[in-house]
């Protein structure tokens, strides 16, 4: 997924803020909200919040 790309609308998060934040050790939906924020108004980015983390996470540990 692109970098750049919002994929929460209400903070304006990326997926490259996302990856930053597993980079830093977030490991979790919860980790990410607490971190940067999203999830705390609308909630409609969870769904994907959480997809990419596992992405991430899973990229991580092939490393």
């Amino acid at each position: 997924m692109n970098r750049n790309y919002v994929v929460c609308e209400c903070t304006g998060t990326t997926a490259g803020q996302i990856e930053q934040a597993v980079q830093q050790g977030d490991r979790t939906f919860d980790d990410v909200k607490a971190r940067l924020g999203v999830g705390k108004q609308c909630i409609k980015c969870k769904d994907l919040i959480s997809l990419l983390i596992e992405s991430y996470v899973e990229d991580l540990e092939e490393e």
